[in-house]
């Protein structure tokens, strides 16, 4: 039973969410897996990390300033079936304390909750609720430059779906919610400056037909239609938008060494005010899989999205996402973890664009199954063309700890 770590700049623990549960990156050799506590009908599986950190560029600016940092991360997964019903709930948090700057303190947590009905034939209906307090990182999304502290808000997110089988074919229809809400953001000078007109509510409806041509191998087209309202904003800068997308894309096994999935289509954005650029044009999604060994696994995930932005001008910043990560067993219970990612920013009603790249490795030895010890070397560099709106920065961190299972 893997936790998923709600900070992955900080996390010391290696635990990919693959197709195959025996590959690299995600299997864990016998001996060294943590056995849950059993309460009930429920499996519960704790777990936290202590990191002893550096970054080089706490602020991610130009006059790069330094720091160390302490960061504690618990998380807890319960797990219960009741045929044919089954729940899974997860809970976790991130504690962050730095020795000079304490300005950048912060706390994240998360908890989210998903319960499904399993039909005939594995058929199921699907619901999920969760909420999270989080932060945002600096210079990523338009912040105030002079801010005197990380951004956090609040994520509400709700959704309700089926999977359907009919023969060969597949129907998965779902119906999400989501509610972010900005809390007021201190400056260098003292004062406050508001950031609700981040605020915003979405509904969104996606559809999915597959057509499973064998066990292994399905061919899918996908629609969703999206509705976006401004909740906190004054009426000349409100973000109330219509989205429309459209993929088709195959899934499953290309070969036994190779699988995963690959969508291309179209998609529209359309705002109610005219101070915001409508958006209309191709989008994708890929996720590919290469488990070259028994030992090595090598995935490629690639995206196009929109992400809430930070200056009031710009309502969203289009952003194209790259990443490459390969994982290594170099023994039983020695993990490794390299992944390089290219995030391309575009802030469409001005002439700003961001190019980020991202270099990482992480490492992972197990003594037991209830303990760990794990670190990490990251590079950031990040080059900005047009109004500075975020700044250009380049910030190497490292860290090293422990995680302890019960």
């Amino acid at each position: 039973m893997s936790l998923a770590q709600t900070s992955a700049g900080t996390s010391i623990v290696i635990a990919a969410d693959l197709d195959r549960l025996d590959a690299a990156g995600a299997r864990i050799e016998p001996g060294f897996q943590p056995v849950p506590l059993h309460l009930g009908p429920f499996a519960i599986q704790p777990a936290v990390s202590f990191i002893s950190g550096f970054s080089s560029n706490v602020f991610n600016r130009r006059d790069a300033q330094h720091d160390a940092s302490a960061t504690v991360i618990p998380a807890v997964r319960m797990r219960a079936d009741f045929a044919p019903y089954r729940l899974d709930i997860k809970a976790g948090g991130t504690l962050r304390r730095f020795a000079r700057f304490t300005s950048e303190n912060s706390e994240e947590f998360s908890v989210s909750s998903e319960g499904a009905f399993v039909l005939a034939n594995e058929d199921q209906i699907v619901t999920s609720i969760g909420f999270a307090r989080l932060i945002e990182p600096r210079s990523s999304t338009g912040t105030a430059p002079d801010a005197a502290e990380p951004l956090s808000y609040n994520r509400l997110e709700g959704k309700v779906g089926s999977d359907l089988q009919f023969g060969k074919f597949r129907l998965a229809p779902s119906l999400a919610y989501q509610g972010l809400r900005y809390a007021p953001l201190s400056l260098r000078d003292g004062s406050k400056t508001d950031q609700s007109f981040r605020n915003a509510q979405s509904i969104r409806g996606d559809i999915r037909i597959s057509y499973d041509f064998s066990d292994m191998f399905s061919a899918f087209a996908s629609g969703t239609l999206s509705n976006i309202r401004s909740t906190s904003a004054s009426e000349d800068i409100r973000r109330d938008a219509q989205g429309l997308g459209a993929l088709i894309g195959v899934k499953g096994e290309v070969t036994p060494l190779l699988s995963g999935e690959v969508g291309i289509g179209y998609q529209s954005r359309r705002y109610d005010l005219p101070i915001y650029r409508d958006f209309s044009g191709i989008t994708f999604t890929a996720d590919l899989q290469w488990y070259v060994t028994p030992l090595t696994t090598v995935r490629l995930q690639a995206d196009r999205t929109f992400q809430n932005s930070g200056y009031r001008e710009v309502a969203g910043i289009l952003t194209d996402n790259l990443t490459v990560t390969a994982y290594h067993d170099l023994l039983r219970n020695l993990r490794l973890n390299l992944s390089a990612t290219l995030e391309h920013g575009r802030y469409r009603e001005v002439d700003t664009r961001t190019i980020r790249r991202t270099l990482r490795f992480n490492a992972e030895y197990h003594l037991n199954p209830h303990l760990s010890v794990g670190g990490y070397i990251s590079c950031i560099d990040q080059d900005v063309e047009g109004a500075p709106l975020v700044s250009a920065f380049t910030t190497a961190s490292a860290g090293i700890g422990i995680t302890v299972t019960p």
